[in-house]
């Protein structure tokens, strides 16, 4: 029973940590360095660390403004909570890319 207990206060130790790392590696693990990256990274600046990485990022299509991706994640600070966005990412001279994101056209 006691080896029991013990694996189970291990694991629940291991996911607090984990829980604490993800805000603190999001700007480490999303730079500007790819476009996906790069659009994570954005979101991470706008305060939601977490759902940098659960944000669910769909290509759309791409135009002179850069690739269009329809990025949907939960916006907690935002009155209806479900926020759609509509990201370009573009290459810059640099090698990395640029965001610009909105809710729509």
């Amino acid at each position: 029973m006691k080896k029991k207990t013990q694996i189970i206060l291990s694991l629940l130790a291991a996911l607090i940590v984990i829980l604490i790392a993800l805000p603190v590696l999001s700007p480490v693990v999303f730079t500007a360095a790819s476009e996906k990256g790069a659009i994570r990274h954005e979101i991470y600046k706008r305060g939601y660390p977490y759902q940098s990485y659960f944000a669910v990022l769909q290509k759309e299509g791409d135009n002179e403004s850069g690739n269009l991706y329809d990025v949907n994640w939960l916006d907690w600070k935002g009155e209806t909570g479900q926020t759609p966005h509509l990201c370009y990412s573009k290459k810059a001279s640099n090698g990395k890319y640029k965001v610009d994101c909105g809710t729509g056209p």
